[in-house]
């Protein structure tokens, strides 16, 4: 009986842990590294920024992994996926779907589900009005928003949340040419608390890696594919979820303006939460990978 046990532990443990990685070559040669967790239906993880090492995320696929082939993608410029300059070339947003692309056909599954937060979310959108074809589901994690217009939303309730402490210590990075991330952090979230607990113990240094200005490389391109990406996301009939804390800085406009475009959308508010609904407290989390959960179903 012992042994039996022994066993089944080892099993569930395999499944739980088992990790593969590995780098694909895109289009233009940039050296893209993934990493897999876990056994089951393979799902594509996408995180935010733009410009995030996808580590803030761990909770989601460590939570997932008992049940599903979790696929990480360092995104070009962020994680180990280094490239050869920051410039408006290499950091364009055709590349950064060509890349999803490119591991869709690596991994030779036809019709893919994205799990994209933020900026991820917005990039997976991007790819399903490209390859409708190829995209089983999207489920949208707090989603950056379709229209230009978002970016200044998002910025204002962003900064509105803030107190002297946190404009201070974005100063102090202006002055160091650094990234504001750690003195925004708190606006992220609903319970400042739970903000600062996590400020303490994440590495901002590894979070942005060594390209801080992807977003300012990036922009351009972003914006000026607005009109075509929601004409085309206006042919894409496959399953939308979209799961956003009510607190989230992107407002609620941003989820019914995606409904607009996708109307087979279904819409789950988490209440009392922000941007990231897997770092807030308990009682949050539990009803997000709930949600998530069931939305992978």
């Amino acid at each position: 009986m012992k042994n039996i046990f022994i066993i089944v532990l080892l099993i569930i443990t395999n499944s739980l842990f088992a990790q593969r990685e590995y780098y694909i070559t895109s289009s233009d040669s940039t050296k893209l590294f993934v990493r897999e967790f876990g056994t089951g239906e393979p799902i594509i993880l996408l995180a935010g920024g733009p410009g995030l090492n996808a580590v803030y995320m761990k909770p989601v696929w460590e939570n997932l992994a008992s049940k599903y082939r979790c696929i990480v993608l360092d995104q070009r410029g962020t994680g180990k996926s280094k490239i050869a300059k920051a410039d408006s070339i290499i950091l364009s947003l055709n590349n950064y779907v060509a890349d999803i692309e490119t591991l869709r056909k690596t991994l030779n599954i036809d019709r893919i589900i994205l799990i994209g937060h933020s900026w991820g979310g917005k990039l997976s959108m991007e790819y399903a009005g490209l390859y409708p074809q190829h995209v089983q589901k999207l489920i949208l994690l707090d989603p950056g928003g379709l229209k230009e217009e978002f970016f200044i939303r998002f910025r204002d309730n962003l900064m509105m949340r803030l107190r002297d402490e946190d404009f201070k210590e974005i100063a102090q990075l202006d002055s160091l040419k650094k990234s504001r991330l750690k003195g925004l952090w708190p606006g992220y979230f609903y319970d400042r608390k739970r903000a600062m607990a996590t400020k303490n113990t994440t590495d901002f240094e590894e979070l942005i890696g060594d390209y801080p200005a992807i977003p300012y490389y990036l922009h351009p391109s972003v914006v000026a594919s607005e009109n075509g990406r929601i004409e085309r996301l206006k042919n894409f009939k496959n399953t939308v979820y979209i799961i956003q804390g009510r607190q989230d800085p992107t407002g609620e406009s941003t989820a019914f303006e995606i409904k607009e475009v996708l109307p087979q959308a279904k819409i789950y508010f988490i209440e009392k939460c922000g941007h990231m609904p897997w770092l807030e407290n308990s009682e949050q989390v539990q009803y997000f990978f709930s949600m998530l959960n069931e939305s992978l179903k």
